[in-house]
């Protein structure tokens, strides 16, 4: 019998991809799958479209939490964790399961790219960013910049990822803990495709919201986040230089991520006292 794959996507106001993302799920070659949408309070039709394909709902506070619910309400011999607004290839899970089960790996790492629905210069920086660390093959827990998103069910389930409070670099830390494991990950030729944010508004937005939980990731994995927080390795290839302009966009990028992130932990730390 074919091993359930167990997949945890996590949703807040998701309305927008989420059909879209859970569409692609059912159209999955592997059909042994169970879909978990871990909802974090949506006020759109989000839950709505969950439970039109018959898919667990559960609710959770963060993104964190949702991971770490859905983990443990999981049932496969699989995981795999995929955002609402990532679409997957029909073959991605055959091909994940048929890694794992007949080569012997606890993991695998995807290529992603994005979809670029907008065509701003934004959503075009950001799939040049993933065009260059995902051909560079570097899915490093600590230096590296591609994250695997599959995994045996029972070496992520012995994984403490989230502790009080709610932290952030959660898949980093799942291939962290992963690899100290001593875990074999394979980079696989199948793609999760990603609907991106499409202004530098859009993503100072979402950085700020990720400095809420970026001390407490910190404290306990100083090194990981650093490395995380930093330019990778992978920027400082020929092949990084392909599309100069490109390059020197993704700089402009990356201090706007650090900005919003510092404004995030500010405002968070400003919160508490008050």
């Amino acid at each position: 019998m074919e091993p359930l794959v167990s997949v945890i996507v996590p949703t807040y106001n998701s309305s927008g991809t989420l059909d879209e993302c859970l569409g692609a799920l059912k159209d999955q070659e592997y059909k042994n799958i169970e879909i978990i949408v871990a909802d974090s309070f949506s006020k759109d039709r989000t839950k709505e479209i969950a439970l039109s394909y018959g898919v667990k709902i559960l609710d959770a506070e963060t993104l964190a939490l949702a991971r770490k619910k859905g983990v443990e309400l999981s049932k496969g011999k699989y995981i795999l964790f995929l955002d609402s607004d990532q679409i997957i290839e029909p073959n991605t899970i055959l091909l994940s399961v048929k890694t794992c089960e007949e080569d012997g790996f606890d993991g695998v790492t995807h290529f992603e790219r994005s979809k670029i629905y907008k065509d701003r210069f934004v959503e075009r920086l950001i799939n040049y960013d993933k065009w260059i660390f995902h051909s560079q093959q570097d899915d490093d827990p600590i230096y590296g910049t591609a994250e695997p998103r599959f995994f045996k069910a029972d070496f992520v389930k012995r994984i403490d990822f989230l502790d009080n409070p709610p932290i952030t670099f959660e898949l980093s830390i799942i291939n962290l803990k992963m690899n100290q494991m001593g875990a074999k990950i394979k980079f696989l030729d199948a793609y999760i495709y990603h609907y991106e944010t499409s202004s530098f508004l859009q993503v100072a937005r979402k950085f700020f919201r990720y400095g809420f939980y970026y001390i407490p990731a910190l404290k306990r994995f100083p090194k990981l986040v650093i490395h995380h927080s930093a330019l990778r390795r992978t920027y400082f290839t020929l092949r990084a230089l392909k599309h100069p302009f490109l390059l020197l966009g993704l700089f402009v990028l990356y201090v706007v991520k650090g900005i919003a992130t510092f404004c995030g932990i500010v405002y968070s730390a400003f919160s508490r006292k008050c």
